[in-house]
């Protein structure tokens, strides 16, 4: 038996990746700025179709999505959140007002739907928050990415894709991965549905969440810590690249369709 495979010519170009090392950002700061000017210090060029991938937290400083916990006054509900998950009450009554809905949780972490997604502590964190702070979400996450595009367009006449990540769970796999919260600038999802594979099968349901790849890729060089590096630059991704904007609401899928949430829900 032959096996037939055609192979696309984008998946074939090497894809580069490069941490960019900014310093502290504050609030109120020019983002495309602050990349401009990292990328010329660390002798980095930006061509058409790359890829920037901007850490959220850095959206929400400059943001002023930073709160700090004494100015936050805990409901009744949030100190029993807090007393059964061993958090603060500040913490819990955060994640009540930003969360869409609150499932439950284990010791210092509330599983959340935020944006339509499962997150934990509605996207909250105090790390590398300061000391009695901690980060939201970035607010209008969608308009932001488009936004970031257009000006480095403006300001360097190359079109460039950009993405805001978080870090995120895979249920029953320890640790974090990158979650994509936006994308501007190129198709998130691969459709394969109605495709052949090696054995001229027809796909049925795979759809390859490419920006989640992508996401991840630039995660494990930003690390999770003090490193400074809350952006990374992406040369020759294998992407399809547009002018749309996509979000978490974009990428979603609807519960009914999401093996996790209809099983768990059906209770079987």
């Amino acid at each position: 038996m032959q096996v037939r495979l055609a192979l696309n010519e984008r998946w074939l170009r090497p894809m580069k990746l490069y941490a960019v090392k900014t310093g502290f950002i504050r609030v109120g700061d020019n983002l495309v700025d602050v990349v401009l000017k990292a990328l010329f210090e660390q002798n980095l060029s930006l061509d058409d179709n790359d890829v920037l991938v901007f850490a959220s937290k850095i959206v929400a400083y400059v943001q002023g999505r930073i709160v700090k916990l004494d100015d936050v006054k805990p409901s009744r509900r949030a100190l029993e959140l807090a007393e059964k998950f061993s958090i603060n009450g500040e913490l819990a009554e955060l994640i009540l007002r930003e969360a869409d809905e609150v499932y439950g949780g284990v010791e210092k972490a509330i599983l959340t739907l935020k944006n339509h997604v499962l997150t934990v502590n509605a996207g909250i964190d105090n790390k590398n928050a300061p000391l009695g702070c901690v980060a939201l979400w970035p607010e209008n996450i969608k308009e932001t990415a488009k936004q970031l595009r257009e000006e480095f367009f403006r300001k360097t006449g190359k079109r460039v894709a950009v993405m805001i990540i978080d870090s995120g769970l895979i249920p029953l796999v320890r640790g974090t991965v990158g979650l994509a919260l936006a994308v501007a600038g190129f198709k998130p999802i691969e459709d394969y549905r109605g495709l052949r594979d090696l054995y001229g099968k027809e796909v049925l349901i795979t759809q390859h969440a490419v920006a989640e790849d992508l996401a991840s890729a630039a995660h494990l060089l930003m690390g999770e810590v003090s490193e400074e590096t809350p952006i990374v630059l992406v040369k020759g991704a294998p992407l399809k690249f547009d002018d749309e904007v996509y979000s978490l609401e974009d990428l979603a899928l609807p519960q009914r369709e999401c093996v996790f949430m209809r099983t768990f829900k059906a209770g079987c």
